[in-house]
């Protein structure tokens, strides 16, 4: 045996051994240096959120989270496409500008905005009583979008509501079990009919190499005190992390489907009893 390369190749190996000794030391270091993470401070942060009128109703992650960000586009509709998925090329088109195109069949109409956002109505009058749980809207939802060539994968009904036999439901897009903000495809159905559909959907082209920390939670958790009026009286009963996307609330355009591309950044996604829910990212 050649022991000069045994003993180069024993001394690499000690080396790659040490870094990752080193990396994995330092990032539990990182971790356990973190005060904003402690009980301590989690109390302090749910008794400040508690004196504005937001309760907490759900489970403060402690994780020290990191995320890739996402090359993001959202996606782009034809009309005369959309016109043979939803009406068999039946419907009439009209195009009064280069940003907006409506069909329109019967009781229906799809319109499309900027090619990027569908908003499909249908004004039929609702005769006949049907009773539905959650999980037949839900499925119905799938169904209507399969059956106009939709993919169903890698989504997610974030939030329903039901009063009288009509079903709210929002659904959001994943990436790798991680939802991205802001995309949406939200339903109403009214006794079994879908009478409205709106959606603004994101395809992921690529992810970065480099993976980015997030904030803890009850650190973010706290940005909610610079807007409290808005989320008085309301209760979080949600906090997970999200991909975030929304260059009209982040500044950069006045109008979100104007946007060819972008990246979405790791943030944390709040999740409110209304509804409703608000992104904090780490920037």
């Amino acid at each position: 045996m050649d022991w000069a390369k045994f003993k180069i190749i024993l001394i690499i190996a000690l080396i790659i051994t040490n870094i990752i000794l080193f990396i994995y030391v330092l990032n539990n270091y990182y971790v356990r240096s973190d005060k904003t993470i402690s009980n301590d401070f989690i109390e302090k942060t749910v008794q400040l959120l508690e004196d504005e009128g937001i309760k907490i109703d759900t489970h403060i992650p402690k994780n020290k989270s990191k995320l890739p960000s996402l090359l993001v586009e959202f996606e782009s509709y034809d009309k005369n496409d959309l016109n043979e998925k939803f009406f068999a090329r039946n419907g009439e088109i009209e195009e009064p500008n280069s940003e907006f195109s409506q069909i329109t069949f019967n009781t229906e109409t799809l319109s499309i905005i900027n090619t990027r956002r569908i908003i499909y109505e249908n004004s039929i009058r609702i005769t006949q009583k049907k009773e539905l749980d959650f999980a037949q809207a839900q499925e119905l939802a799938k169904i209507f979008l399969m059956d106009r060539g939709f993919d169903i994968q890698n989504m997610q009904c974030t939030y329903f509501e039901e009063e009288d036999n009509v079903y709210r439901l929002s659904f959001s897009k994943l990436y790798e079990g991680v939802i991205i903000e802001r995309s949406y495809t939200n339903f109403v159905i009214d006794n079994g009919v879908v009478t409205s559909m709106d959606r603004l959907w994101i395809k992921v082209k690529s992810k970065s190499q480099n993976e980015i920390y997030l904030s803890s939670a009850p650190k973010s958790l706290l940005r909610l005190l610079e807007d409290s009026p808005d989320y008085y009286n309301s209760t979080i009963i949600g906090i997970k992390e999200c991909y975030y996307f929304d260059p009209e609330e982040q500044g950069y355009v006045d109008d979100i489907t104007r946007v060819m591309q972008g990246r979405a950044i790791p943030a944390w996604r709040i999740q409110f009893d209304d509804g409703t829910n608000t992104v904090v990212d780490s920037f």
